[in-house]
């Protein structure tokens, strides 16, 4: 795969996609040189990254720092602050996709990836190196429809890998669907009532899960993707603090206001005039 990319950087990106419910926004691959651990902006798309040679460090939200090696894939969420950087002694090199649209969330999860789920693990698979090839040629040709074609392919393949890998439970199976639930509906008001009837299961058990697997309440889950998304709103929209707070599922600005302020230190206003002044 490295003999079609001449330069240590290649980062090819489509700004007018075909369609807003699931598409490529870039595509890019990268011979890295050793860095210093540095945590990145998060962005508002996906990114799923191979990595064809070396060894690095990968975290996301709150998760442990990893070790990767040639062979494992490694997600980026959107809107999830994360950090990752090359071996000093054995710098990686890694090919990526950055998708974005309404299903990428769901389509994702098919193939155990998730907030939650980063990684997965595996040896160095050529089969997976020439998926991840044909989607960046594809894009790099202007071929949307066989680009398209090629992603559909490549999260085929890596669904059949992580389960044959990586079995999951059934409990898991139903915390999995639970959360892509909550991502999908966190910002209409919902209750933990409501986030379990739809789910089938009893507010014990959905209490339960989410301590098993998060460590944290249902409503300290629901309360940090809202903040999330109110933060991404104040960094790269022009909606006001009262739309923001609509947006968001806050019950009102004032509320949303002092809820910023106690868990950013910062009111929104603030918030957004940073970056602001950082663009400019």
């Amino acid at each position: 795969m490295n003999n079609q990319f001449t330069e240590d950087v290649s980062i090819l990106v489509d700004n007018d996609p075909l369609s807003a419910e699931f598409h490529i926004y870039e595509v890019g691959y990268e011979k890295c040189q050793p860095t210093k651990p540095f945590e990145y902006i998060p962005i508002d798309y996906w990114v799923l990254h191979y990595v064809m040679d070396g060894k690095g460090y990968f975290s996301a939200g709150n998760s442990d720092l990893q070790h990767l090696s040639a062979g494992d894939t490694f997600l980026l969420p959107a809107n999830c602050p994360n950090i990752y950087y090359p071996d000093k002694a054995d710098p990686w090199t890694y090919v990526w996709v950055g998708i974005s649209g309404e299903l990428t969330a769901k389509y994702l999860a098919q193939i155990g990836l998730s907030r939650r789920n980063f990684v997965i693990n595996a040896s160095i698979d050529k089969t997976k190196e020439m998926l991840f090839n044909h989607v960046y040629q594809a894009f790099k040709d202007k071929q949307n429809f066989q680009s398209l074609s090629a992603v559909y392919s490549l999260l085929d393949y890596l669904q059949q890998e992580n389960h044959a890998n990586n079995p999951v439970n059934q409990g898991k199976q139903i915390f999995d669907k639970i959360l892509l639930y909550v991502d999908e509906n966190f910002a209409s008001g919902l209750t933990i009532s409501q986030i379990a009837a739809n789910n089938n299961v009893d507010r014990s058990y959905l209490y339960k899960l989410f301590q098993r697997y998060l460590g944290k309440k249902p409503s300290q889950y629901v309360h940090q993707l809202k903040l999330q998304k109110a933060c991404s709103l104040l960094r790269k929209s022009s909606l006001n603090i009262t739309q923001i707070s609509q947006e968001c599922g806050f019950s009102s600005s004032a509320y949303f206001t002092n809820v910023f302020a106690k868990e950013m230190n910062s009111t929104p206003l603030k918030y957004r005039n940073r970056f602001i002044r950082a663009r400019n």
